[in-house]
């Protein structure tokens, strides 16, 4: 969690807190809140193929695979959008020299 507040005041005088980090931390909280509606963009889609015989035969199927596959690889990259940040995240500072 980014040094605000009470918490940046007793920080040493030699040291803030870093902006990168607070910008960094704001990012995964963001991504962290929207990424469900992300992973599940293509459900309905999905649920709506299989849901009805609107549209059958080995066209529908081709086309059904191609979504499973299309759902599965941006469930993939929603993740890999996380574990970014937070790897970055982790590896920044919470704090810099004072200049």
């Amino acid at each position: 969690m980014p040094l605000t507040g009470a918490a940046a005041a007793a920080l040493p005088p030699a040291e803030r807190p870093n902006p990168e980090y607070q910008r960094l931390y704001q990012a995964y909280a963001d991504a962290y809140g929207g990424i469900d509606r992300l992973r599940e963009a293509l459900d309905a889609p999905a649920k709506t193929l299989r849901g009805t015989d609107a549209w059958l035969g080995p066209e529908a199927r081709e086309w059904g695979g191609r979504l499973d596959a299309n759902r599965a690889a941006l469930k993939k990259a929603a993740d890999r959008i996380l574990w970014d940040i937070y790897d970055r995240l982790s590896a920044t500072q919470r704090t810099v020299p004072r200049v």
